[in-house]
Parts: C-alpha cells; sequence; structure tokens
C-alpha cells in the first residue's frame, strides 16, 4: 500500500507507539475535561434526560423492614454534587412498652434532604435489623427500597433512560436467550459464516469521526445485519484531533492498535422464538479484542470523548429513538424499540481511500447496495401498522433516499443530494430555500429528524405563507414550513444552548466556519438576536439566563437557575413588588435576605400580587445575562405543594367532560398512531404522563409543549390566552416543579 503523505505519521506510530495512549482503553476513560460553564457538553443525550428526581425538598423515611422490630440505624445519604449527610435514629421513636414499630412511612423517623440540582441519589443504611427506605416528597410517596440484612444500600441513577439497569434490560429485550454475549456469537448468530458478505471502508467526518471499515448482508428475507469495526488514533483524551483523516488510514489498514471497538446492529425479529414478530432494530457494542481474543458486549461506551454513555440511548438518539423510561416492573419499553431505524448512508460525508478498490467510485456499487437494503427497512417499517411501526410516518424518509438514487426504484447507480419537494423553491418560500436545504438541513439537521415524528394528526391543518399544511408531523422536517415552524426552538437549541446538533462531530463541523451554516441558518430566523459585539453570529457558550416562566403559586416558592446554561455564578433580585410587601429569599431554612447568590433559592412573603423577579448569571469569562419572570403570589389560590397527578393533573388529561387530551389520546376511538393514551382505561396512565415530564427543564416538558403549540397536531387545546387555558397550564407546571408526584391511589399510583 502507498501512504498518503498526510498520514505518514500512522505508520510510525504503529511500529513505535508514539501518540497517545492504546485506544483499546478508550471505552473506559473518564469524560475530557470540558468546562461545562462555558462550553456545550450535552452531545449524544436526548433532551429530555428522564431525570429521576427534580430540584426540592424531600423526606427519608427509616423504618423496619419487619412489623415490631426494634433497633437503631445510621444512614448516609450522598447528593448529586457529592456532599453527604449523615443521620441516625432508633425505632420505635415513642418510648414506652406499649410502642410498636411497623414497616411503612408513617411514624418512623423521618429526615430532610434538598436537592438544589437533579441528579443520581445514593443511601447506605446500616442498622440493628433489616431496615426499610422510603424517599417522599409533600406526602406523596416517590420511591422506596427494602433490605433483607441490617445493611442496606440504593442508588437512584441521575437519567432513567441512561444507566445500567437500563442497559442490562435492554438486551434482555433483545436477546432473551443470551446469544450475541460477544461479537463472534452475534456473527454466527447472523450467519456472517455463510458469505453474501458486502463490505465498505471510509471515514464519517460529520458522526463520530470514526474510521469505519464496515461488513453486511441480508440474513433473510427482508433481514439485515451490520457490523463495524472502529478505529481512532488517540492523540490526547477528548481531544477533537483524535477525529481527523489518520482514522481512515487505520481503519484501511485494519491497524488492531487503534481498533476501539465494535458496533453492530441488525435488523430480525423482536422475539427470536416468533418468526411473525415484527423485525426491529437491535444495537449491540463491544470491546476491542481482549487477550482472549474475544470481544465482549458492552453495557457502556465512550463514543466521542466525552464520556461513558449507556446503551441503548448512545446509540438511538440518532436512530429514530423515542426513549421511555423502564415499565414498572422494570422491563424495557417495547415501544422505544419499535421506534429505531437505520440511517441513510450520505455518501457525501464520508472520506475514502485513494488507492484501487477503496475509493468512492470503487465502493459506490457496494453503498448503494447498503442504502437499498436501509430503504427497504423503511418501507417494511412503514408498511406496517401503527403500533408496530412504533408510530412512525416515514413516507419522508423514502422520499429523501429514493431522491438520492433518481427516485422510486433507485434508477441511478451514483448518490446525489436532491433537493425534497417540501424544500423546493416556491412563491410562498423566502428567496433562498434551497440554499438552507442543502448547506444547513440535508448536512446538519434531517438524517436524524427524518427518522422522527408520528402520523398522528396529520389531518390537521394550519396555514402558514399562505399554504395550507399541517405541523403535526413537524419535528421530522419534511418542509420548510414544518422547520421554520420551530423559530424559537431552533434560537435556544442550536445558538444559546448549543444542544443541536445533537453528535459532537456534526457540532463541530457547522460551527467551524461561524459565516457558513450558522448564518445562512441565522438569516432565514425571525428574532434573531444571538451576536457578538462585532454583529458576527456567536457560538453557544455565553451565560444564558433561564429562571422559568411566569408563574403563579403561594408563598414559599421554589426558585431554581439550573435550567440556566453556561454559568456557574447567579443573583436573584426582586424589580418590583406590591406596594409595602415585605419579602426575602432563602438559600437554607435559617438565612434570609432580600437578594440571593443560590442556584436553588427559595421566595418568601406574606403580601400576595406581582413580583418582578430577576435573575444574573455568569461564569469565568466575564459575560453575563439576565432575564425576567413575573411571580404572583396568591395566598387563596391553589396550594403547589399539595398538587398531585390523581386529584390535581388527571382531570385535565383523562375523561370527565372537561377533558380535551383523552378525546384523542385513547386507544378505543382517538387518532390513530398516537403514541400515548391519556384516557383512565390505561393501567399505566401515570407512569405515561411521567415520561412526558422533564423535571431537569420543567417548562421544556412535552406535557406542555404539546397541547399549547400548533405541533402537537391536535390543535391548541390549553390556551394560555384564556383564564382558564392559564390556569391548567400552572397546575401543569407547578405540579411538575414539585416533583410531579403522584398522590394516594393504589389503583393509579405504582407504588
Amino acid at each position: 500500500m502507498t501512504w498518503k503523505p498526510l498520514h505518514l505519521g500512522l505508520v510510525f506510530t504503529s511500529l513505535f507507539g508514539l501518540w497517545g495512549c492504546d485506544s483499546r482503553d478508550d471505552t473506559e476513560v473518564d469524560a475530557a475535561t470540558v468546562d461545562s460553564t462555558m462550553t456545550p457538553d450535552r452531545f449524544l443525550s436526548f433532551i429530555n434526560d428522564q431525570a429521576q428526581l427534580g430540584i426540592g425538598d424531600y423526606q427519608v423515611v427509616v423504618s423496619p423492614e419487619n412489623d415490631g422490630d426494634t433497633g437503631s440505624y445510621q444512614l448516609t445519604v450522598t447528593l448529586p454534587d457529592g456532599s453527604s449527610q449523615n443521620f441516625s435514629g432508633s425505632w420505635p421513636v415513642v418510648s414506652g412498652a406499649a410502642a410498636t414499630t411497623a414497616a411503612s412511612p408513617e411514624n418512623n423517623p423521618s429526615h430532610d434532604i434538598s436537592l438544589s440540582q437533579s441528579g443520581a441519589l445514593s443511601f447506605s443504611l446500616s442498622s440493628s435489623v433489616a431496615g426499610h427506605l422510603y424517599l417522599m416528597k409533600n406526602g406523596s410517596l416517590i420511591a422506596d427500597e427494602a433490605g433483607t440484612s441490617p445493611s442496606l444500600s440504593w442508588t437512584l441513577d441521575a437519567s432513567e433512560i441512561d444507566s445500567q439497569a437500563y442497559a442490562e434490560a435492554y438486551y434482555e429485550l433483545v436477546d432473551p436467550n443470551n446469544e450475541r454475549t460477544t461479537l463472534a456469537d452475534w456473527k454466527t448468530v447472523n450467519g456472517f459464516d455463510q458469505g453474501g458478505v458486502t463490505h465498505v471502508v471510509f471515514r464519517d467526518t460529520k458522526d463520530l469521526g470514526y474510521g469505519r471499515d464496515m461488513y453486511v448482508r441480508e440474513t433473510e428475507a427482508g433481514g439485515l445485519a451490520f457490523y463495524v469495526d472502529n478505529y481512532v488514533v488517540i492523540f490526547q483524551e477528548g481531544s477533537s484531533s483524535n477525529y481527523g483523516p489518520l482514522n481512515l488510514d487505520a481503519a484501511l489498514a485494519q491497524d488492531r492498535n487503534r481498533h476501539i471497538g465494535t458496533n453492530a446492529i441488525e435488523f430480525s425479529r423482536l422475539d427470536p422464538d416468533d418468526p411473525t414478530s415484527p423485525r426491529v432494530l437491535k444495537f449491540f457494542t463491544f470491546s476491542p479484542e481482549e487477550s482472549t481474543g474475544e470481544q465482549a458486549r458492552l453495557l457502556k461506551a465512550n463514543l466521542d470523548g466525552r464520556g461513558i454513555k449507556y446503551m441503548p440511548t448512545m446509540c438511538l438518539v440518532c436512530h429514530g429513538g423515542t426513549m421511555l423510561p423502564l415499565n414498572d416492573d422494570g422491563t424495557f419499553p417495547v415501544q422505544s424499540v419499535l421506534s429505531a431505524k437505520y440511517n441513510r448512508l450520505e455518501l457525501d460525508s464520508f472520506e475514502y481511500g485513494e488507492e484501487q478498490g477503496q475509493t468512492r467510485l470503487d465502493q459506490e456499487a457496494n453503498l448503494k447496495q447498503l442504502n437499498q437494503w436501509i430503504l427497504n427497512s423503511y418501507q417494511e417499517i412503514n408498511a406496517r401498522n401503527q403500533d408496530t411501526r412504533g408510530k412512525w410516518w416515514g413516507d419522508y424518509a423514502i422520499e429523501m433516499m429514493e431522491g438520492h438514487y433518481g427516485g422510486a426504484g433507485l434508477p441511478n447507480d451514483t448518490y446525489d443530494v436532491e433537493v425534497p419537494s417540501g424544500w423546493q423553491a416556491s412563491d410562498t418560500r423566502p428567496e433562498g430555500v434551497e440554499v438552507l436545504f442543502t448547506d444547513v438541513i440535508e448536512p446538519h439537521c434531517v438524517s436524524c429528524h427524518s427518522l422522527r415524528g408520528t402520523e398522528a394528526g396529520n389531518r390537521e391543518t394550519t396555514t402558514v405563507n399562505g399554504e395550507v399544511i399541517s405541523l403535526a408531523n413537524a419535528i421530522s422536517f419534511s418542509s420548510y414550513e414544518q422547520f421554520i415552524s420551530y423559530n424559537d426552538k431552533i434560537i435556544e437549541y442550536v445558538f444559546r444552548r448549543g444542544v443541536m446538533p445533537l453528535s459532537l462531530r456534526n457540532y463541530e463541523k457547522f460551527w467551524d466556519d461561524p459565516d457558513g451554516a450558522p448564518s445562512t441558518l441565522a438569516s432565514f430566523l425571525t428574532g434573531f438576536d444571538v451576536f457578538n459585539e462585532d454583529r458576527e453570529v456567536e457560538e453557544p457558550g455565553q451565560p444564558y439566563a433561564r429562571p422559568g416562566e411566569d408563574r403563579q403559586a403561594r408563598s414559599p416558592v421554589q426558585l431554581t437557575a439550573v435550567e440556566s446554561l453556561f454559568s456557574d455564578q447567579y443573583a436573584w433580585q426582586v424589580m418590583d413588588a406590591p406596594a409595602g410587601a415585605e419579602y426575602s429569599f432563602s438559600a437554607t431554612s435559617s438565612v434570609t435576605s432580600t437578594t440571593s447568590s443560590s442556584i436553588s433559592p427559595v421566595f418568601i412573603t406574606d403580601t400576595d400580587g406581582d413580583y418582578e423577579i430577576q435573575l444574573t448569571v455568569s461564569n469565568g469569562s466575564g459575560e453575563s445575562d439576565s432575564a425576567s419572570f413575573v411571580l404572583t403570589i396568591d395566598s387563596q389560590g391553589i396550594d403547589q405543594t399539595s398538587l398531585n397527578f390523581v386529584d390535581d393533573v388527571r382531570p385535565i388529561l383523562g375523561s370527565d367532560t372537561l377533558a380535551r387530551c383523552s378525546n384523542c389520546h385513547n386507544q378505543a376511538t382517538g387518532r390513530q398512531g398516537i403514541p400515548v393514551y391519556y384516557d383512565d382505561s390505561n393501567p399505566n396512565q401515570y407512569h405515561d404522563v411521567l415520561a412526558r415530564v422533564n423535571l431537569a427543564y420543567p417548562q421544556d416538558s412535552l406535557l406542555l409543549l404539546k397541547p399549547t403549540q400548533l405541533q402537537h397536531g391536535g390543535g391548541i387545546q390549553i390556551n394560555r390566552n384564556t383564564v382558564s387555558g392559564e390556569a391548567e397550564y400552572q397546575t401543569l407546571l407547578n405540579w411538575i416543579r414539585e416533583g410531579a408526584v403522584c398522590g394516594d391511589d393504589e389503583n393509579i399510583c405504582p407504588n
């Protein structure tokens, strides 16, 4: 092989190991040292990471596991920031010969803890008898754990969709017979020893930056299996320099010293023992070769140098997946598995070798074959009923794939980018809309977005720029009108938060030239104001204050700056208040002030009325940002700390005459393709609602966004311009901010 001069360093590295560390350890390295107060760092993560706990006050009740047991205990609670609190107590609480104990949250010692941010919470109990821990909030049970011995350890993970338990449950569902615990076993199951393998090699420049050595075969009529050996030349842990052109040479040379692991995806029967069950995508990650020569299946990996993430979340993030928490019985939700799709191979985003057999021209036929198989999988999924296709509307993804090769049947031999019908110039679309598609949407957005969305509500239309269209499936970005309907979210997610594009390499490519794709996109957005002092489009990293929307509540009120970005310093102050009102902020129960520097203070007043509260945030860059909201204190209104799902939220969603949600969100007479049922006949009603709640960023909860926006597909069902609509919105918002507790009905609440 003749090496290109640019890549000569790989030869010396392979021989002498001069650069970096052995990349075989890459799957277990810690996250790169990234200052998240000044740099976006939420890649390969869902917008809603399904935090288990919101901020605020909780109570930990310590009970004996068995009625009548007595004794003492020591309890250590580790908070999200790593600090610990120690408690002790004994049973019974009331002394005297007549006192008895019972295993329950009532009449047992209770200890207060406060969370200033969502995150993992760990408990370690040492007691003279087996104990039982109950985590309570506002009188409702959040979770509990029983012990079988005098010691008890219990952890509530920070995320319900990014944890070891989630990964274990996933593999139990997609590989129930444990036939794929090594790569060799996976290959055997999928028939790679039987031939018929299509092979390509390239470097993907916008996904993970790996050198990809890919092998694919049809496993049965319509079945499909991919595995990819990934190669990375590591210069420095977490550095973008690790993901450059040298990785292609490592893949072409199959340099096993640079092999960091293998990803595998198969399109196979959901139930391997039932040939009539639908085919679904199943994702597997395998380690580099161990000393035994085996590649073991992994529960977690560090794909982009930004730290460990668990299966399958890090895969489904870009494969159209809908990530739902585990079922109440601990099993993996089938709906999430049904929602995954293959990504089309975007040939223009790949880098190819220069030698014979390595070039794009030499591999074009094989790459087309792979895209043909991927298209076949789209068509198979799209032809199913709504339940077995994961509610997906696949017409747009099919249209795009066919457009790359000249139309239905893929008559062209070569791949090209065509502007789909929803993005072509028209009298009602702004000038340059096709450039927006080819320079921004196609290379940075649509590969993942075309795999998202449902068919629900496609019949609901609205008029945009004189065009009658449906916004129900706008998340797929299948037209300019659908894309631009997210104008404000695009400004927030792309330019302020930096959470889109969702993969680190794509993000870096997008921002490589701020005068390119970012400026092109910004020119189409109304109200765009994210500029630096030279009026140039600003890359995310500047402080961004988010104190929350206007609220109505009783005093005291929990506030938080957790939703703010790129900040580690906070300043709260009241800008306007009712005449004569006295008020204070409290960071703890004993310290109060008319201002606060706490990330999550409590606001206290005894005077009703409107308070304009300003939050100013800053970081080490010396930059700052301020934002205000109006807090309406109403001592006669609903006590937000008493809100629960059973009594307050369920009536808004459920089957009474005032409810609108369940008119469509029901299995019997509702709209086809709706991914969740809110009617009272749903036995998992609370669980399903909680999956649409964002405890880390409450105002971003789908439960609030969907019924208040046109993208809902069912029209605006909670109209905030009306008194009744705003009251319902405030009920839902305050319920989420107070931890989204369930209540006491044993038939509805899982605990």
